[in-house]
C-alpha cells in the first residue's frame, strides 16, 4: 500500500521525511532541575529512530514558577542548552527533525515544586487547585520575555523549531479561555485581547530568533464542559491571528473534562477530533497538525481527504516506536496497538515521580537499558497459561531463538484479557491479544490449546525451563450462605458461562465488579454494586474514573458503597448501612471481590524439573502491565 502519510513534506524550512509527528508527551524522565537525562534521550531516539519525520519534545519548562509536573524538562536557564544539544543531536542522528514544546503551567503549576503561589491571568483557582495570584501587566511582559529566551536556549541547542504549549489549561491557555480570564486591561475581555499573550510571544520570539526560524502553537479548538469555556469560533480566530504575526503551523487539541480526548468510547473510535482539526484547516493557509487517538488508517483517510496536513501520535508510538517503519515495509499487522488504558497519563498524577510506563509495550522508559539479545544456547521452555505474561515470556524468548512450546486450558489465547475485553469501553484490548497470538506464530511458538498442565505431562516432556503464567485464583467473599445463594464469578458472567436475571447484586465496587455492573446494565438488568469501602472503583485510573462512574450512574447502576454484610439467601442480600439493616432483592449474585496468588503447581514443580519460575497473576494478582513486564523479562533471562 502507498501511504500519503509517509510523504515528506515542508514545515516552512524543515524538511520532514513523512507526515507522522511524535506528539509532545510529558515523561517524567528529565533529572535534577529539569537536565536532560540518559532516560530522556534515548526514549526520544528510539522514537525517531522508528521512523516519524518530526519530534516534538514533551512540555519544556520555560520558568521554575510554572512547573506542573515532577522531574519536568527545563529550558529556563543557560544550564540546559548542553543537555538539550545532546537531545537534539540523538534525534536527528535518525533523520528525524527536532523540535521542543516551550510551556508555563500557569495556575496549574505546583507549590510543591516552586515553593511559590502559581500566578494566572485571574485570580481563579483550578478544580483543586490553590488560588493564584494575578499577573501584572509588567508580570506579562516578564512572562513573554521567558519564553523568547527559551526558544533561542532552544534554537542554540539545535532545535529546528519550537511549539507554544497554548492549551491544554496550562498559561497561554488560561489567557485564551474566556472561563478563566477575566482580566479589564488588554489582556482580558475580546478574544483579541484574550490571544494578546500568545501573539507576543509568538513575535517576540521570531523578534529574537529570525523570522524563518519555525514556532507554531498548539491551540484548544475547544472546551468540553467547561461552562464560559473557548468555543471553536474563538479559537478559529485565535488560529488566524497566530498565521498572522507568522505561525508556521496550527497543532489542534481540546480540553476539558467532556472532551472526547480524556475520554473513551463504548467501540474504539480513532480521530476523536478530527473535525476540530478539519474546522481549523478550512481557516487558516498554514499547516495544520491534527492529534487525538489518531490510527495509521484514519490518519491516512485526514491526509487524502485534506483534513490536516501533519499527523501528531503520542500514546500510539509510546505503545509502538515503530508505526512509520513497519507502515514502509507494509507490515501493519505487526503495529502492536495502543489499548487506551490511559496509563501513561495516570502516572503523571502520581505523587512520586516515577516517569511514564506503559501497559503493553514493556520496554518504554528502559531504552537506555540494552534490549534483550540473542541466546548463544538455545533451550527447550515450556510455558503454560496464554494470559499477557504466558504470551510475551514464550514470544520473547522465541525472538531470542529458543524453541518455545506454549500450553493453554481454554480454547483461546488471552487468559483473563477475554473478560477485561467484554465491556463497554474495553474492546482496544482484544487487539492486543490478536497481535500477541499473532506474533507467537510468527516467533514459531507452538501453541497448544486446551492443554491441561498436570504435574506429570509438564515433567515427562523434559523442558531445560518450565515458566508458570497461569492465572490467579477467583475469591468468594465471606459472606454467610453466599455459597447456597447461588453466587456467581463475575468473570463467569462477562464470558458467558453463568445465566444472570432480571435483577443483580455484585458484591465487590473495584474495576471488575463496575466493569461487570455496566455490561449488565447496558443488557437491560437492575443493577445494584456493594462494597464495604467507603468509595467505589479507587483502583481506576484519575484519568477516567469520574467518566466511568459517571457513566454508571447514568445507566442506572445504584452503587452501595461503605456496607456491611450480613448474610445472602437465593433471593436477598442483606447488608447493614449506616445503622440500618436492608435487604436487597436479587436474582442473580455476583461477586468480584479480587483474586489471589496460586502456587500450588510451582509448589508441586520447584524440586521436579530443572528451572521453573512463576509470573503474572499466578504470582501476585496485579495488572496487564505487571503481566507484560514480567513475562518480558522472563522471556529475557531465559
Amino acid at each position: 500500500m502507498s501511504w500519503r502519510v509517509l510523504e515528506p513534506f515542508r514545515l516552512g524550512p524543515l524538511a520532514l521525511r513523512n507526515r507522522i509527528v511524535f506528539a509532545p508527551i510529558t515523561t517524567q524522565y528529565a533529572a535534577e532541575r529539569g537536565a536532560v537525562s540518559d532516560r530522556l534521550i534515548a526514549h526520544y531516539e528510539r522514537r525517531a529512530e522508528g521512523g516519524v519525520g518530526l519530534v516534538i519534545v514533551e512540555a519544556t519548562c520555560v520558568d521554575q514558577v510554572g512547573q506542573v509536573f515532577f522531574n519536568q524538562l527545563g529550558i529556563y536557564a543557560d544550564e540546559h542548552v548542553s543537555g538539550l544539544r545532546d537531545l537534539a543531536v540523538a534525534i536527528k542522528r535518525h533523520g528525524s527533525a527536532a523540535a521542543i514544546q516551550l510551556h508555563h503551567g500557569g495556575r496549574m503549576a505546583k507549590m510543591a515544586l516552586t515553593s511559590a503561589q502559581p500566578v494566572g491571568p485571574s485570580a481563579l483557582a483550578a478544580p483543586g487547585g490553590v488560588l493564584p495570584r494575578e499577573l501584572t501587566a509588567a508580570e506579562i511582559k516578564a512572562t513573554v520575555q521567558t519564553f523568547v529566551e527559551a526558544a533561542v536556549r532552544a534554537q542554540e541547542a539545535g532545535f529546528g523549531g519550537v511549539e507554544i504549549h497554548g492549551a491544554h489549561g496550562y498559561l497561554v491557555d488560561q489567557f485564551i479561555s474566556p472561563a478563566v480570564n477575566h482580566r479589564e486591561d488588554a489582556y482580558g475581555g475580546s478574544v483579541e485581547n484574550r490571544a494578546r499573550l500568545l501573539i507576543e510571544i509568538l513575535c517576540g520570539i521570531k523578534a529574537a530568533a529570525g523570522l524563518g526560524f519555525p514556532v507554531w502553537v498548539r491551540l484548544n479548538a475547544r472546551e468540553y464542559g467547561v461552562d464560559g469555556g473557548t468555543t471553536l469560533e474563538d479559537a478559529l480566530e485565535v488560529a488566524r491571528m497566530a498565521e498572522a504575526v507568522g505561525a508556521f503551523a496550527v497543532h489542534v487539541s481540546a480540553y476539558g473534562p467532556s472532551s472526547p480526548t480524556n475520554r473513551t468510547t463504548a467501540v474504539f473510535q480513532p480521530a476523536v477530533i478530527e473535525d476540530l482539526a478539519s474546522a481549523v484547516k478550512d481557516a487558516v493557509t498554514v499547516p495544520v497538525i491534527a492529534v487525538g487517538r489518531i490510527t495509521p488508517q484514519a490518519a491516512e483517510s485526514m491526509i487524502v481527504a485534506e483534513k490536516a496536513d501533519l499527523i501528531a501520535m503520542g500514546k500510539a508510538l509510546l505503545a509502538d516506536p515503530d508505526i512509520p517503519r513497519k507502515l514502509e515495509a507494509d507490515r501493519e499487522d505487526r503495529i502492536l496497538p495502543c489499548i487506551v488504558c490511559m496509563h501513561c497519563r495516570d502516572v503523571l498524577y502520581s505523587p512520586v515521580p516515577a516517569g511514564i510506563s506503559c501497559q503493553v509495550n514493556p520496554r518504554l522508559g528502559c531504552d537506555h537499558e540494552a534490549p534483550c539479545s540473542e541466546t548463544t544456547s538455545p533451550k527447550k521452555v515450556l510455558v503454560i497459561g496464554g494470559g499477557p505474561a504466558g504470551m510475551v515470556a514464550a514470544m520473547t524468548a522465541a525472538e531470542r531463538g529458543h524453541r518455545v512450546a506454549l500450553w493453554e486450558q481454554d480454547a483461546a489465547l488471552g487468559g483473563q484479557l477475554l473478560a477485561a475485553a467484554i465491556p463497554p469501553h474495553k474492546d482496544r484490548i482484544r487487539g492486543f491479544v490478536s497481535y500477541c497470538a499473532e506474533q507467537l506464530a510468527r516467533t514459531g511458538v507452538t501453541v497448544e490449546l486446551e492443554h491441561e498442565a498436570t504435574v506429570e505431562a509438564i515433567v515427562s516432556c523434559g523442558m531445560d525451563e518450565v515458566i508458570l503464567a497461569c492465572g490467579p485464583i477467583e475469591t468468594m467473599p465471606d459472606i454467610p450462605g453466599i455459597a447456597s445463594a447461588g453466587a456467581v464469578k463475575a468473570t463467569a458472567v462477562l464470558n458467558g458461562l453463568e445465566k444472570v436475571g432480571k435483577r443483580v447484586v455484585i458484591v465487590g465496587g473495584e474495576l471488575v465488579g463496575c466493569e461487570t455492573a455496566e455490561y449488565l446494565a447496558e443488557r437491560g438488568r437492575s443493577v445494584v454494586v456493594v462494597r464495604r469501602g467507603p468509595e467505589m472503583a479507587t483502583r481506576v485510573g484519575p484519568s477516567l474514573r469520574q467518566f466511568f462512574l459517571e457513566r454508571l450512574r447514568q445507566k442506572g447502576v445504584t452503587l452501595l458503597p461503605g456496607v456491611r454484610y450480613v448474610r445472602a439467601s437465593p433471593d436477598h442480600l442483606t447488608v447493614e448501612m449506616a445503622g440500618e439493616i436492608v435487604d436487597l432483592p436479587v436474582d442473580t449474585l455476583v461477586y468480584a471481590t479480587g483474586f489471589v496468588a496460586d502456587t500450588r503447581l510451582y509448589c508441586a514443580l520447584h524440586d521436579r524439573v530443572a528451572s521453573v519460575r512463576i509470573i503474572g497473576d499466578c504470582a501476585t494478582p496485579r495488572g496487564i502491565g505487571e503481566a507484560v513486564r514480567e513475562g518480558y523479562a522472563a522471556g529475557c533471562t531465559v
